[in-house]
């Protein structure tokens, strides 16, 4: 995770990581490519940025967008329900 001006950023796998167990870097990364859709819901909720470098270099999210993706997505009612989420049952033990 980064500081750049007072918001903290990070790549997909550390935003999932800190938004719970529930939460991959591959939905944090579908977050983003849904955000970019002028047809989804989450449009321009979590833009990306893209610092070219060795390799592909390095895709940077912003985590308070991140975070407020999550509870838009964990309180809606479509798709499937996420193990532990608020008002709906957890895994069975």
């Amino acid at each position: 995770m980064i500081w750049i001006d007072g918001h903290e950023y990070g790549t997909a796998v550390e935003i999932a990581e800190r938004l719970g167990s529930d939460i991959t870097a591959a939905r944090v990364r579908d977050w983003a490519r849904r955000s970019a859709d002028p047809t989804d819901p989450l449009h321009g909720h979590l833009p990306r940025y893209h610092v070219p470098g060795r390799g592909r270099g390095t895709t940077w999210y912003r985590m308070a967008d991140a975070a407020t993706v999550e509870r838009t997505t964990r309180l809606s009612k479509g798709g499937p329900a996420r193990i532990g989420s608020p008002g709906r049952p957890g895994a069975p033990s």
